[in-house]
Parts: structure tokens; C-alpha cells; sequence
């Protein structure tokens, strides 16, 4: 079992950027759930286990209501569905056979890594990003790691982090990850498409369904227009 430390390290220093902004994020869930009646370890366990920043804020007003494990479960199944896109995306680019090495990386895959892998491998033409999302999967689950024992512990000196607007931070993030990768027609047309799926489903279909709808339409309209321009 081998790892090419340059790309660990490339990685890493790819994602700091990521790491400013994930920190108020994971701030924000750690006050938030401690205040759902999580203790704070249970708070860090939560981001270690699970690493997804959003399925983790929709459980906390499960936990806070006494809804069954079994439907927090699934709902969290539900909203990560995404997830299956992004691993068969990514899963061409990781060359290397070795099992473990690659279920880290998995462990690793959450929506800021992916698109800084997928970045760079359209730019840089690299052999394999398995090494290079590893590196940035330490520095941002790191960060959600920290920022939620932060928020967790301290949360009572901070009152109400949204007042503040520190819950926008990843969406801030997100859109400026996604601007480098618009490079034409086909990229704004996905754009577009995803973004009026979502807006559409979020308006007429109650609960977190837009998330995963407007992916995966997001996801059929760039397969048909990548089609088309082939």
C-alpha cells in the first residue's frame, strides 16, 4: 500500500481555502447541536461518522423531536443519495487497485472534494486523484472537526451563530467552487437546469427532496448535453 505524498500534499494545500470556509459551518452545527439535546461528544462523533454537513443539520431537529432512529436513518439515506453520483464520477479517476487506500478516499468524499478533485484532474490531466482527494478530505474533515467541538462547547458564548450570517459560509463556498468550472455552454446550461430543478422542487415538494432531485436531473442534463456535444 503506497500514497504519493506530493499528491497528499497538493491536495492539502488545494483545500485550504475550503477549510475557512467549512470552519464556520461546522461552528454553527456544533451550537446548534447541543442545543437539539446532543452532548458534545456525541456532537463530534456525529461529524466523524457521518462527515455530510447537511444531512447532519436536517437530522438535529429529529433528534431534538424524539423521531426513530430508524427514520433519521433513512432520511439521511435519502439526502447523501448524491452520493452514489459522485463515487461512480470519481471512481474512474482513482487508478490505483488497492482497497483500503480507496476506501479512505470514499470516506473522503463530500461535495467540497469532489469538486476539487474533478478540477483538477479536467486541468491537470493527472494520472489518478486518489491521493490528491485524501489530502483534501484531512484538511477539510479536520476543520468540520474542529469547528463542531468549538461550537459545541463553546456555543453558549456565541448565542445564535446565524445571526450572523456564518451559515452562508458553505454556500459561499460551494459557489465559488462551482464558478472555475463553468467553461462554456454545456456547464451553463447544467448550471441552469440544476438550478431551476431545485428551486422548482423545493417550492412544490415539501421535505429535502429538491436536494436530491435536483441532482440527479442536474446530472441526466449534463450526461444528455455532453452527449449531444460528442
Amino acid at each position: 500500500m503506497t500514497f504519493q505524498r506530493s499528491e497528499i500534499r497538493k491536495g492539502m494545500i488545494d483545500a485550504l481555502p475550503i477549510m475557512v470556509s467549512v470552519f464556520p459551518f461546522g461552528l454553527v452545527y456544533g451550537v446548534l447541536a447541543v442545543k437539539s439535546g446532543l452532548t458534545a461528544l456525541e456532537a463530534l462523533l456525529s461529524s466523524l461518522i457521518v462527515l455530510a454537513g447537511a444531512s447532519q443539520f436536517i437530522s438535529l431537529p429529529m433528534f431534538a423531536a424524539g423521531v426513530s432512529p430508524w427514520m433519521i436513518i433513512g432520511t439521511v439515506f435519502v439526502v447523501n443519495i448524491r452520493h452514489f453520483i459522485m463515487g461512480a464520477a470519481i471512481s474512474g479517476r482513482m487508478k490505483e487497485p488497492e482497497v483500503f487506500p480507496r476506501l479512505i478516499a470514499s470516506y473522503f468524499l463530500v461535495d467540497e472534494t469532489f469538486a476539487l478533485a474533478s478540477a483538477v484532474w479536467d486541468t491537470d490531466r493527472t494520472d489518478s486523484v486518489r491521493d490528491y482527494l485524501i489530502g483534501c478530505g484531512i484538511v477539510g474533515g479536520t476543520s468540520w472537526l474542529v469547528s463542531t467541538l468549538v461550537g459545541a462547547v463553546f456555543g453558549n458564548l456565541l448565542g445564535d451563530p446565524t445571526r450572523l450570517g456564518l451559515d452562508f459560509a458553505v454556500a459561499a463556498a460551494f459557489i465559488g467552487l462551482m464558478i472555475p468550472q463553468i467553461k462554456g455552454k454545456p456547464e451553463i446550461v447544467v448550471v441552469l437546469w440544476s438550478a431551476m430543478f431545485s428551486v422548482f422542487f423545493f417550492l412544490f415538494i415539501p421535505g429535502n427532496w429538491y436536494i436530491l432531485l435536483g441532482s440527479v436531473l442536474g446530472a441526466v442534463t449534463g450526461a444528455l448535453v455532453t452527449h449531444d456535444a460528442d
